[in-house]
């Protein structure tokens, strides 16, 4: 990535994983439970692969 990624980009991902380091060890079940804020929690990987659903549909709008 240092070839497509400024310095600054990378300095705040850097930050972003010291953050996340801090909190795993502060509060392991807050990381546990992430991601928190998001249209879709947790996939299910196990019942992807038994029965996955690969038909393309149109978005609405």
């Amino acid at each position: 990535p240092t070839e497509t990624e400024s310095k600054e980009t990378l300095d705040r991902f850097i930050d972003a994983m010291i953050r996340i380091y801090h909190e795993a060890h502060q509060e392991p079940e807050k990381v546990k439970a992430a991601p928190t804020r998001t249209p879709v929690g947790r996939l299910d990987e196990a019942l992807a692969a038994r029965r996955p659903d690969i038909r393309w549909r149109r978005e609405q709008g």
